[in-house]
């Protein structure tokens, strides 16, 4: 198998800053525990040791495990990570689409999978003909061309290569749906739920506080932490009902090629058609709405979206008898399970 291989390192300049930025952190975390009493200069200490051997790091790594971009004919051998480095292996068939990146100063292009987003960056290379040849080998292999010196668009849909198949955005009667079917539970059931992540919770910020006093360690005093251990509880335990309370937001779903682009808020994830052991649609009425949900069976959970009209369930589900992705009918969704 015939394979590229690219020198793919930090430059040496931004590497000398990133260790004299982490230098800096921990002479700064040395003065805080020199100006601290009790817990806090036991804090700052291991902190302080923790960002010199980051900056120690950062400069040992770039002179004795250099990062390669591997490129072979089928696949992608990506390094990334840190502190340690990890090769992952980016199948050109699941990638599912590519983007330019939007500062000019450093160009670069993003590739979306069903294992994350993963960015190469001019800067990383010798030279920009390096740079270029790796574009251009990749838009190769997937069949995708990158628009070139377009102005960055708007639309998120948009801004990723190539074309969607189809897009829609879940109806906002169903983001109701899935909040009444919360809110419609047993309330004491609710409650005792939200009771014992309250538990959890606290249990998790005291008993830290409750070792360092068992082997007299110098802490602050029990109605100073008792007040912050539960202000800070009753704070996640909020976040906790109201994300069960309100289960789901609008999501943008975008099909392509190769798999699904999903967009909720500022959370983006991705689904390969490789990865599906099946699908169903199953209809659900609430008011005067019938939803036509979609369920895909992923290896670990099920996902789930409404689709906004007929023509759409139609054309998904031609889109998986062609990918020849079984339809499984006794699929159901979460809350029915």
């Amino acid at each position: 198998m015939n394979s590229l291989r690219y020198d793919f390192n930090l430059p040496w300049r931004g590497a000398i800053i990133c260790a004299a930025f982490y230098a800096g952190l921990a002479f700064f975390m040395v003065h805080l525990a020199k100006e601290s009493m009790g817990i806090f200069s036991f804090f700052f200490i291991p902190m302080s040791v923790m960002f010199a051997l980051l900056g120690i790091f950062m400069l040992v790594r770039r002179i004795v495990f250099p990062r390669v971009l591997e490129l072979t004919d089928d696949a992608i051998l990506f390094p990334h990570g840190f502190p340690k480095t990890r090769i992952t292996l980016i199948s050109f068939s699941a990638i599912i689409g590519m983007r330019d990146g939007t500062l000019t100063a450093n160009p670069s292009f993003s590739m979306a999978t069903a294992k994350g987003d993963f960015e190469i960056g001019a800067a990383r290379f010798k030279n920009i003909e390096n740079y270029h040849a790796v574009r251009n080998f990749i838009c190769s292999k997937t069949l995708i061309q990158l628009p070139q010196n377009q102005p960055q668009p708007l639309n998120w849909k948009t801004i990723w290569s190539p074309a969607p198949i189809l897009y829609w955005k879940e109806p906002e009667a169903y983001i109701r749906y899935r909040t009444h079917l919360a809110v419609s539970k047993p309330l004491l059931n609710r409650l005792a739920k939200a009771s014992w992540f309250f538990v959890r919770c606290f249990g998790f910020i005291f008993l830290p506080w409750l070792a360092l006093n068992f082997f007299q360690v110098p802490t602050m005093p029990a109605s100073g932490f008792l007040g912050l251990s539960i202000s800070v509880t009753l704070f996640f335990t909020l976040l906790y009902w109201l994300f069960a309370t309100h289960p789901a937001r609008v999501t943008q779903i975008t099909v392509r090629e190769n798999g699904f682009m999903l967009l909720s808020g500022k959370q983006t994830w991705n689904l390969n058609y490789g990865d599906c052991l099946g699908w169903t649609v199953v209809e659900r009425k609430f008011e005067e709405n019938v939803f036509q949900i979609l369920l895909l069976k992923r290896p670990k959970y099920v996902f789930e979206a409404a689709l906004p009209d007929n023509e759409t369930c139609n054309r998904i589900i031609q889109l998986f008898n062609g990918k020849k992705i079984p339809q499984l009918n006794d699929l159901k969704p979460s809350w029915e399970r």
